[in-house]
């Protein structure tokens, strides 16, 4: 990179500063995961890097008033151990658990996984399903809030300003009375890109052992990780036994199917959309082991 500028600042102030100078071609490094690969891949090179990793106040996991609030420099590694993500996101320290490597855990971060808007971000898969919210500065200091999906445009395409910087994702902390997981299946056991992935948030009335208020994420299917509101309708009211699991994954290979109909994947993503669904609904715990009927 030798004609790019890089910017190390050290706070948020200095963050805002650096923003100002941002164009279409700067960028902004956190783990780098994905931007340094990306770099050398395709052979490109940005005016100016802005560096955050010296930007700690980005770096922390709170639960405010019933809100959980991830810092955007929060690595994977972090996101799969803390407590609070562990208790009221699990499907998030889940997701977290399965992005690469120790050492790309280590770095890797989640606003630079929302940012750099891929259709297999394990994480992201995971947020839609929370509901997540994004907030961000941009060059003039002001701060926003939205969804995150209307962050997602489309493969490696956000809504985000070339002055616009990921502060902190945020969620409603979820109860005892809801169940959440995640799940992939990808091209080998371990270390590996999503080729489909599914998060799934619903309550559970544990008495009556009734399904609501069901949230269905997939991701790696389509340009960007979608909640599906058929599939969700598809539970609400179900009791929580085998012919319901039967009934999500029949779900599910529809979901694939209307998101991506004549792709040449296809075939292959509805099929194994039936052991995603099971290995997510056995996650879950909700009755006793439940399998898929090959015919």
């Amino acid at each position: 990179m030798p004609n790019a500028e890089l910017l190390t600042p050290g706070g948020i102030q200095e963050l805002t500063a650096a923003l100002q100078r941002a164009t279409p071609s700067s960028r902004l490094l956190a783990g780098g995961t994905d931007l340094v690969r990306s770099m050398h891949h395709d052979h490109w090179e940005p005016d100016l890097l802005i560096d955050l990793s010296g930007v700690r106040e980005l770096d922390f996991v709170r639960l405010e008033d019933g809100t959980l609030r991830v810092g955007a420099l929060t690595t994977f590694a972090m996101l799969q151990a803390d407590p609070l993500v562990r208790r009221h996101g699990r499907c998030l320290a889940e997701a977290a658990a399965q992005v690469g490597s120790a050492q790309i855990r280590n770095a890797a971060t989640v606003g630079g996984n929302i940012a750099n808007a891929s259709p297999c971000a394990d994480s992201v898969t995971a947020l839609v399903a929370l509901g997540g919210d994004v907030r961000t500065i941009d060059g003039a200091g002001r701060s926003a809030t939205r969804p995150l999906a209307r962050i997602l445009v489309g493969a490696g395409r956000t809504s985000l300003a070339p002055d616009e910087a990921i502060t902190e994702v945020s969620f409603a902390a979820l109860g005892a009375d809801q169940r959440t997981t995640f799940a992939k299946i990808g091209s080998r056991s371990t270390v590996t890109v999503a080729r489909l992935s599914m998060a799934l948030v619903i309550d559970y009335d544990a008495d009556a052992r009734t399904l609501s208020g069901a949230r269905v994420a997939l991701g790696a299917v389509g340009e960007a990780a979608f909640r599906d509101p058929r599939l969700e309708e598809l539970l609400e009211g179900r009791p929580a036994n085998n012919e319901s699991a039967r009934l999500f994954a029949a779900g599910c290979t529809d979901a694939v199917r209307r998101a991506i109909p004549g792709r040449y994947s296809l075939p292959y993503k509805q099929h194994a959309a039936v052991g995603l669904a099971y290995n997510a609904w056995n996650a879950l715990g909700l009755c006793d082991r439940c399998e898929p009927v090959w015919g």
